[in-house]
Parts: structure tokens; C-alpha cells; sequence
């Protein structure tokens, strides 16, 4: 009898599970090119693109400039940035491109999936909401948002608990590998609301655990709480004051359902450098305060130890003191902002067996140093094409 309900019941979720399956086997490993295979809600770009500068031609010093992996092997840039299958590279100091690399594919003008780094965009979209009272607070329930969580296991969880992924919830019962059930799904608010209660009493930041499904729920709670989508949420608060060069595409779950805003935003190196230099310079931009200066700063919420690096905002902090941080994707994709060295670094890649945070730092370093901002300077050239 019980091996029986058993049959029956992994047959009634392979069932509800057959399209993400079917998604999961064709499709196998997540690509940087994935915008290609989901559904997608355009995100509209800037009507004008805001400036970046370039330089004439390369600094002489980056030809001879040797970066150190995890381990403390010294690399020549190059090599390393092959080594670790860089599809693109932009290194932003102040507002001049100073460096910039494309391989194995992909060029400028390609949109590149963000995978986990659209979490700190989320971040970011959330401060904005609290800041304009779209969010009452962070201890807001799911439930009082989104009615329809009333009575599970996400209902009384608050905004503070799903920004710090100490919800405590368990992920929905699968039969999919790993995170193909909300890569692949095609009904993520079915997942989430079919999620299995906390093993623990309480949800304190000792419960942390990296979850797509906490960042997919703050996803619902921001969508009803602004009375749009979150991509016309984006484009309206971030993507057209930025003044972003390309339209960015948010994959769904379905056509016309729900932005998987746990990742999945797809968008030029160029456009995640420009996010990133508005984390830099505290949320402004010409001017404008964008984003609340003390969110931007990451200052609101309490850091949680995870993994060696510091998760805080749905960013992560990497030890040592420096004041820098970074977003990361599930494939080697990072956004690292470095405010201390006027820095930002977009490194998108397709292996995620690396680290590479001291090759960050040995770069803000190198740039930074009075000898070679000099060569940068007499390098200085006029804006940069950005169509």
C-alpha cells in the first residue's frame, strides 16, 4: 500500500513536472545565451544612451600585467581571462572604459544572461519601492501583499527575511535536478506557494540558505505592491534614468507570466557596467539620487557569513576590508564595484570553477597606480559608440 501512494504520487509530480522536464533534458546546461529559449518582457532602452568614455587605444602596461587566481598563481591577464572562459570583460574607471574583452562568441552588442547578479538588481528595485512607501516596510508579510500566500509557508514571512534569505522555507518537492524546477519552470508562483514549512521553529539569521525561491517571492511581493511588472518597474526607476545603450529582455516562466527574478536578466556588459557605477558612486547618477543612499551602501540590513564572503542586499562582500563588493552569477558571471578605487569590473564567463576577487583587487591596484593613470590620461578619447 504505501509503495503504492508512493507510485502515485512521484507519477502525479512528474505530471505537473513534464514541461520543465522537457526543458531540462533539451536544453541541459544554463547558457549565457539563454534569452534565446525562455519567453521574455522587453525592457525598454534609454531614448538617449548616457556617455561613457573610451581611450585611443589599449594602456601599454596591460600587455605586461600578471593577476593572481585563488591560489596565488600569477597569470598574464590574457591567459587568465581565457583560462576561465571569459566571454566579456569591461573594466570602468570614473566614467572611461579602460579595458574591454570579448571572446567566444559574444561581442558588444551581445545581451548576456545575468543569472544571479538580476538579485541585486532586485535589491535595488525593492529599496527603491520601501523609499517610496510602494512597501510599507521591510517587516512586511508575503500574505498582507500577496493574499494568496495567506496560510503557507511564505505567508507570514517578511520583505526583511526574503532580502536576507532567512525565510527558513524548504523548496517546493522535485523530482528535477538541483534549481532546474525554477530555471526550467513554467509556473513559479505555483512553486513557491507549494513550498515546504521551516524545519525550525524560528528564522534567524542562523536559517540562512541561498534560495531562488526567497528572490522569486520578493519578485511577486514588488510586482503587486508597484501595480506593474517588474521589468516596466526596472525600466522606469533604473534602466531609463541610466540611460542604458540596449534594451534589456527579463526571461519568464511563460509567455506573458511572471519575470524569474531571481536571475535571468539579459542586458549588454556595457548596461551591468553602468548598474554597477551607480552602486559605486551610492545610488546617484548626475545628480539624482536613484537609489536610497544608505541601501546603496548597503547599510540597512546586517551581513550574514556565508560561504567565506559576506552576503548582505543580495550582494556579496569578500573579506580583507576594502569596501568592495560584487554580485555573482551561477556560471562565473560577477559585477565587482570597488568604490574606494572609483572601480567597476563586469567579467562574464562560462565555468564557474574560479574566484576571481584577488584578480579584481590586483587590477584596482594596477589602474589605480599614479604611473599608469597617467598613461590612462594621455590615452583619454571621445565618447564612446553606444548603438
Amino acid at each position: 500500500m504505501g509503495c503504492t501512494k508512493t507510485i502515485a504520487i512521484l507519477a502525479a509530480l512528474a505530471g505537473l513536472q513534464a514541461c520543465t522536464l522537457t526543458r531540462t533534458i533539451v536544453h541541459n546546461f544554463a547558457d549565457l545565451d539563454d534569452h534565446r529559449i525562455f519567453a521574455n518582457r522587453v525592457v525598454p532602452r534609454s531614448a538617449q544612451a548616457s556617455p561613457l568614455r573610451g581611450l585611443r587605444h589599449e594602456p601599454p602596461f596591460v600587455a605586461e600585467l600578471r593577476v593572481p587566481d585563488e591560489t596565488g598563481t600569477s597569470w598574464r591577464l590574457d591567459d587568465y581571462l581565457a583560462h576561465t572562459r571569459t566571454a566579456a570583460f569591461v573594466v570602468l574607471h570614473n566614467d572611461r572604459v579602460v579595458l574591454e574583452r570579448y571572446a567566444r562568441g559574444y561581442d558588444q552588442h551581445s545581451l548576456l544572461n545575468s543569472f544571479s547578479i538580476a538579485k541585486s538588481v532586485m535589491s535595488a528595485l525593492v529599496g527603491i519601492a520601501l523609499a517610496e512607501g510602494r512597501i510599507a516596510s521591510l517587516d512586511a508579510a508575503v500574505a498582507s501583499v500577496c493574499p494568496e500566500f495567506d496560510g503557507t509557508p511564505y505567508g507570514a514571512v517578511t520583505v526583511r527575511e526574503l532580502l536576507t534569505m532567512t525565510s527558513g522555507v524548504a523548496d517546493a518537492p522535485s523530482l528535477l535536478p538541483g534549481r532546474a524546477e525554477v530555471y526550467y519552470g513554467d509556473d513559479l508562483r505555483a512553486v513557491a506557494l507549494n513550498a515546504r514549512a521551516p524545519s525550525a521553529p524560528s528564522r534567524t539569521a542562523h536559517s540562512w540558505r541561498y534560495s531562488e525561491t526567497d528572490v522569486q517571492v520578493l519578485g511577486f511581493v514588488l510586482e503587486r505592491a508597484v501595480g506593474m511588472p517588474v521589468s516596466d518597474y526596472l525600466a522606469a526607476k533604473l534602466w531609463q534614468p541610466l540611460g542604458m545603450e540596449s534594451e534589456a529582455l527579463w526571461a519568464l516562466d511563460r509567455e506573458g507570466g511572471n519575470e524569474k527574478t531571481f536571475c535571468c536578466l539579459s542586458a549588454r556588459a556595457r548596461d551591468f557596467a553602468r548598474f554597477g557605477k551607480l552602486m559605486r558612486d551610492g545610488g546617484r547618477w548626475n545628480g539624482r539620487q536613484l537609489v536610497p543612499a544608505a541601501w546603496a551602501e548597503r547599510a540597512v540590513l546586517p551581513g550574514i557569513d556565508a560561504h567565506g564572503h559576506v552576503h548582505r542586499h543580495l550582494w556579496w562582500t569578500p573579506h580583507g576590508g576594502r569596501g568592495d563588493f560584487y554580485a555573482y552569477g551561477h556560471n562565473g558571471q560577477y559585477l565587482y564595484v570597488n568604490p574606494a578605487a572609483r572601480l567597476v569590473i563586469v567579467k562574464f564567463s562560462e565555468t564557474r570553477h574560479q574566484d576571481p576577487v584577488p584578480m579584481f583587487r590586483a587590477l584596482a591596484d594596477a589602474v589605480t597606480a599614479p604611473t599608469h593613470l597617467a598613461e590612462i590620461d594621455r590615452l583619454d578619447a571621445p565618447l564612446l559608440a553606444a548603438r
